[in-house]
């Protein structure tokens, strides 16, 4: 843990590390948080991901103030995502006989309390609880080594070594929010989480993550607030747009971003998104979506069922989960095929204690209320930002730390649009030129129309601008590769060698790699 975040107030700590036992170790595929400046509080929502055992799953988070626990939905993390995904759009313009047309590319890149006060061994149980599929525990303890045991007590696999990650968080007087199935759930039943409590920060503990990751974890983070979030801690990035594989709809945007990142000394963020919380208006609810009295009424299980599939309800992993334990599917048929079409499959559906009322206040509590206060949360927000970032486990040595930054530019778009200008012979229709220009008027004009490989020559920095942000002012550039890129485009399309630009940004890279050292002295 960094001295920043011990010195925050009350920063807050969202995601934590996904354990299993050292036999089989599972790794996490992925980081996906949400998190909602509500007045004085701070509300996280984690995707939790998992592949593995039922029994291996394990999920320990540090929180700084006693949480309150919820069930968040998939949903939210869907229509977060989809709303604000980066898109590139190439447009075509030909000039000439030939005319290629003026298509446009588009890729969307598409992650009760029973024992209050309770003390065991040096370990304090704050609460226990059953939350949606999991055993909760929140706790404080004395040191990270009997932590680790009572949670082994407890039936959480750990692995080994793990007490040393943990012991920083302890001795800031953390609370430990635990999580494992419960003995009648598998891993099919995992749902998203959610937590309330005090902050005026928000803050991924990643060197939990750290001991179960993947090479390159992606990690996207959406923050609703009142204003731009940014990086307090880590640098943030401005990936240069020349690296983007236009000609293939930007698919290597996430590896652009990682190379950007890696070249920020690796703990550094990029914004995919900024802008206002418009675009989520009525995304997850809406008063009239659903008539909760109607759908209680319905005594047929089939119509039941397609009242709420076609009500325009988001589908969602919970949702599902919960019409087919209600109605089940008939056998041989998955549960996606029933719920696509339930009325297919009349006659041959049996749910003999089908409970209108029942089903239905539990498709209210467990679903329609969840989304509701979703809902309530964005609306209440101005302001959504999406980061992204990849990490490597070695990388994970400090968690980043989110604030609003009202001093910044506050828009940054998700679309991203690049002209392919071409010529064409009259006679023929042959291509005969090809400049790709750029947003910022960058433009490259290809020795060989055909040839898109040649881009691949500009590729270098990834990272256009790199700069420290913080929660005032306009934060400092550490590395600012504009000029370079225009001399490295007005180079290439005179026929220069691409050696020239890369030699050009070499020094400011070096010189980068000097700060980035001195500032994390």
């Amino acid at each position: 843990m960094t001295l920043l975040s011990l010195l925050l107030p009350a920063p807050a700590f969202a995601c934590g590390g996904m354990f299993c036992d050292s036999v089989a170790p599972v790794d996490q595929a992925a980081e996906r948080i949400v998190f909602s400046f509500d007045g004085l509080d701070l509300v996280t929502e984690v995707q939790i991901t998992y592949e593995g055992e039922d029994d291996d799953f394990a999920w320990v988070v540090p929180v700084p103030q006693e949480p309150e626990l919820f069930l968040s939905n998939d949903a939210l993390f869907t229509r977060l995502a989809n709303s604000t995904v980066p898109t590139f759009s190439l447009q075509s313009v030909s000039t000439g006989g030939g005319n290629i047309g003026c298509a446009s590319q588009e890729f969307s890149l598409a992650i009760d309390a029973k024992s209050a006060g309770e003390d065991s061994g040096g370990v304090s149980v704050v609460s226990e609880s059953t939350v949606g599929p999991y055993e909760t525990a929140v706790l404080q303890a004395e040191n990270a080594d009997v932590l680790v045991i009572w949670l082994e007590e407890q039936g959480y696999n750990l692995p080994d070594g793990i007490d040393a990650v943990l012991q920083p968080y302890v001795a800031a007087g953390q609370y430990f929010v635990a999580l494992k199935l419960s003995s009648d759930k598998d891993t099919g039943d995992l749902a998203p989480l959610g937590m309330r409590y005090a902050a005026t920060a928000a803050s991924i503990p990643i060197q939990l993550t750290a001991v179960a990751t993947v090479p390159d974890l992606p990690i996207e983070v959406f923050v609703l607030g009142a204003s731009r979030a940014v990086p307090d801690n880590y640098l943030h990035v401005q990936v240069n747009e020349a690296a983007i594989d236009w000609y293939a709809g930007g698919t290597n945007y996430r590896e652009v971003v990682a190379r950007a990142v890696d070249e920020a000394g690796g703990q550094a963020f990029a914004t995919d998104f900024s802008g206002s919380t418009d675009i989520m208006a009525n995304q997850l609810w809406f008063e009239g979506m659903v008539n909760i009295d109607a759908i209680a009424s319905i005594t047929d299980p089939i119509q039941w069922l397609e009242a709420i599939v076609f009500s325009g309800i988001p589908a969602s992993s919970q949702l599902n989960a919960l019409l087919v334990d209600f109605v089940p599917p008939p056998a041989g048929v998955d549960d996606a095929t029933f719920l696509s079409c339930p009325s297919c499959y009349s006659g041959q559906v049996s749910a003999p204690d089908f409970d209108p009322v029942v089903a239905t206040e539990a498709f209210r509590s467990e679903i329609v209320e969840v989304l509701r206060q979703q809902q309530k949360r964005i609306d209440a927000s101005e302001h959504l930002t999406r980061l992204f970032t990849t990490m490597d486990a070695e990388e994970m040595t400090a968690d980043p730390i989110f604030v609003l930054n009202a001093d910044i530019e506050q828009s940054v778009d998700s679309a991203h649009i690049a002209i392919d200008r071409t010529r064409s012979s009259f006679f023929t229709g042959s291509l005969q030129a090809r400049t790709l220009e750029l947003d910022d008027g960058r433009e490259y004009e290809l020795g060989d129309p055909d040839d898109l490989t040649e881009l691949d020559a500009v590729n270098n920095p990834d990272a256009l601008i790199i700069e420290d942000l913080s929660e005032t002012g306009e934060g400092s550039v550490l590395f600012d590769g504009t000029a370079d890129a225009a001399a490295d485009a007005e180079a290439f399309s005179s026929g220069c060698s691409s050696e020239e630009g890369g030699a050009v940004a070499a020094p400011a890279l070096l010189l980068l790699a000097a700060v980035l050292r001195r500032r994390r002295a």
